[in-house]
Parts: C-alpha cells; sequence; structure tokens
C-alpha cells in the first residue's frame, strides 16, 4: 500500500489533535524533545532561517512513526477479566483495565485523550484511573474500551499510512 505524503505541518497538526507525546516520538527518533517541538514549529535560528527536519531526520521521524503505531497497536484493551462486577444500576465495569490504559499514557497524553475520546473531565479520570480510594476507582465500561480501541487503532493507522517528506514534496496542504 503506498503511503500518503505529508508535509510536517500536517503531521504536526495531526499529532497535537490526537494527544500523541511528541517527547515520545523524538525518543525514536533520536532528537531531544525540544528540538522536535522547534522544528514543527519553523522556529527561527541563527541566520534567520526557519527550523525543519533535514532529510536524515525526516527518513528517522518516518520509521518513528511506524514503531509508534506499532506500541499503539500493542495497547488495545481487552474487556472481561476476572474482575468484572455489574452495580446495582446493572452497569458492567471492568476495573483491571485501569493499568492497561495508563499504559497508554507512555504514548498519549491521557487526559486530553480521555477527555476528547470519552468525555471524561479531569476528576472523572482522577477518580476513575487514579484515586484507588474513590468509589469511582476501576469504572470503566466495555463502551469505554471500545471507545479507547477505536482512538489507539484509527491513530496507529493513519500512523503508518503517513510519510513525511519535505515540504516541497508533500500532496497534502499544510495548515
Amino acid at each position: 500500500m503506498e503511503k500518503i505524503k505529508v508535509s510536517q505541518d500536517t503531521l504536526y497538526s495531526y499529532l497535537t489533535e490526537h494527544s500523541v507525546k511528541l517527547v515520545r516520538l523524538a525518543e525514536l527518533v533520536g532528537i531531544s524533545g525540544a528540538s522536535m517541538t522547534s522544528c514543527f514549529k519553523h522556529q527561527i535560528i541563527n541566520g534567520g532561517n526557519r527550523r525543519s527536519f533535514t532529510p536524515k531526520t525526516i527518513d528517522k521521524l518516518n520509521a518513528a512513526l511506524e514503531q509508534v503505531a506499532d506500541n499503539l497497536r500493542s495497547c488495545v484493551l481487552t474487556f472481561g477479566s476476572d474482575q468484572v462486577f455489574t452495580n446495582q444500576r446493572g452497569i458492567t465495569y471492568d476495573p483491571a483495565l485501569v493499568e492497561p490504559i495508563k499504559q497508554i499514557g507512555e504514548w498519549l497524553n491521557l487526559t486530553a485523550m480521555v477527555q476528547r475520546v470519552l468525555g471524561w473531565n479531569q476528576d472523572k479520570k482522577e477518580n476513575t484511573l487514579v484515586s484507588p480510594s474513590s468509589k469511582n476507582y476501576g469504572n470503566i465500561t466495555k463502551k469505554d474500551a471500545d471507545r479507547i480501541n477505536t482512538e489507539l487503532l484509527s491513530v496507529a493507522g493513519v500512523l503508518s499510512s503517513y510519510e513525511v517528506v519535505p515540504d516541497s514534496e508533500s500532496s497534502s496542504s499544510s495548515e
């Protein structure tokens, strides 16, 4: 399957919209998080030139996108552990998904992702995933898991399909 050629601006827009942690991507590329952000934002450096990725770094970036996609696919949640319970209202939860969801936080900003995908606010996230003393701790439904899985697979699919090229060669406009 031929990859979609995109500019670094298009990639940056997608990464930020989907809460991908740039620091993890930078580690895979072998540059600092600050350098990666500087390139994506085209910050002006010595001589008044705008910063962007070199062809060598673009090659590493494309390889890193595949790795991030593979890691996201490995984070897909499986609902139905031996900890599943149904509350008095008939809602079924699987608290065993707390730790696997936290693992997603290695690759995606968890707060932003659960807010966008599940509609959770900061308090709901804290009560469900962080505070074991909360009565809502571990209250993760199959619908929650399915929505998270859809997001993981969607982001992984897009990242796998993208090939970053120097700006003059991209087929999509920068935003």
